[in-house]
């Protein structure tokens, strides 16, 4: 028999199995093929939700006077891509250099390449940089850029510089004066300009079950941190005309704060087909959940009470054993009791 396995709470950590998987929902597989012929493990894609999700943060984005620069980490598709810009090759975020890369490569432009970029992928980083903006977020990052020299003959690096609005992963500190000392060197420099203050509030993702409250409060310090700093950033002397601010997770863009004033970009990405985990905190409703993961049982246990599938967390992910990697469609009575490399264990809720 197979069962279907809805995805898991870190589906933007491990986007790259998903992207290879929707990759083939949406180009490979034969408009007829039943459910029962797919090869297992295998992301199961509700086109319909995944469009409604994605209308709805255009809207949200538009009433609150923000351009939606969406995240394509999630699916890692052209398709994907498209359904959330409607169609425009434009305006995109990204997580890796290869995903820049890629897009890049179908026609994309207006990329952010949203990790502090590593030195050591300056020169390939370089080709890309009449469409890609690279970030950073502390001096030697920017020194690197600079000893590099201009991406290519009259032309300069655009470069987002990382804010930390509470995540504590990477970013500055906007009350480090050592934060205004960055912006200000990379102001002066003759090879780069400064594009863009960009937080990523990725602690919503660690609220309470259904804490909405508490999500709201991040997106409000998403807000706050980015226009706070470019303030400090002007009273500092350094030209912020032009210089956009973005913010955003899922969590957080599912529930912005009342007003986004001095903030120009949301960026969330998970949206597209939201997860269980999502549903868990409160970003989405059950019927938002746009994605599954479809696995077969390849041996049954009696005498321990225990299933084996042929999904470990290869095909779902290493995170959310908390709420147990997710929920089994049509088998309320069943939860995912562990997940290995590439098979996984299941038992009954009770025990029984």
């Amino acid at each position: 028999m197979s069962v279907s396995i809805r995805r898991t709470a870190a589906l933007l950590v491990l986007s790259s199995t998903l992207g290879g998987s929707l990759a083939r929902t949406f180009s490979s597989q034969p408009a007829t093929a039943h459910i029962s012929s797919l090869v297992t493990p295998n992301v199961i894609l509700d086109k319909s939700r995944a469009e409604a999700n994605t209308k709805r943060m255009l809207e949200r984005s538009g009433r609150l006077e923000t351009t939606l620069r969406p995240h394509v980490k999630t699916h890692k598709t052209v398709e994907g891509a498209l359904m959330q810009t409607m169609g425009q090759r434009s305006t995109i975020t990204c997580s890796t250099l290869a995903e820049a890369e890629f897009f890049a490569a179908a026609g994309f432009t207006d990329i952010v390449y949203a990790v502090p970029i590593d030195p050591f992928k300056l020169e390939r980083a370089a080709k890309l940089a009449e469409h890609v903006h690279v970030t950073i977020d502390n001096v030697q990052q920017l020194d690197e850029l600079i000893s590099y020299g201009p991406p290519s003959p009259g032309t300069k690096w655009s470069v987002v510089i990382m804010v930390d609005s509470g995540y504590g992963r990477d970013g500055v500190d906007v009350d480090d004066p050592d934060s205004i000392s960055l912006a200000q060197k990379l102001a002066a420099s003759a090879s780069a300009d400064l594009f863009m203050l960009y937080t990523h509030g990725g602690h919503s993702y660690d609220v309470p079950p259904g804490d909405v409250e508490a999500i709201r409060r991040i997106s409000e310090a998403e807000r706050d941190a980015v226009v706070s700093f470019k303030a400090k950033l002007k009273e500092a002397g350094v030209d912020v005309s032009g210089v956009k601010t973005g913010v955003g997770s899922t969590p957080t863009c599912s529930h912005p704060p009342s007003h986004l004033d001095g903030v120009d970009e949301m960026h969330p990405g998970n949206y597209f087909t939201y997860d269980y985990n999502q549903r868990v905190i409160g970003s989405c409703d059950e019927e938002d959940i746009a994605c599954k993961v479809l696995t077969r049982v390849v041996g049954h246990y009696p005498k321990t009470n225990r299933l084996q599938i042929d999904c470990g967390w290869t095909g779902t992910s290493a995170q959310g054993k908390e709420h147990n990697y997710g929920a089994i469609e049509g088998h309320s009575n069943l939860i995912i009791e562990n997940l290995k490399q590439e098979a996984g264990t299941v038992t009954s809720a009770d025990g029984s």
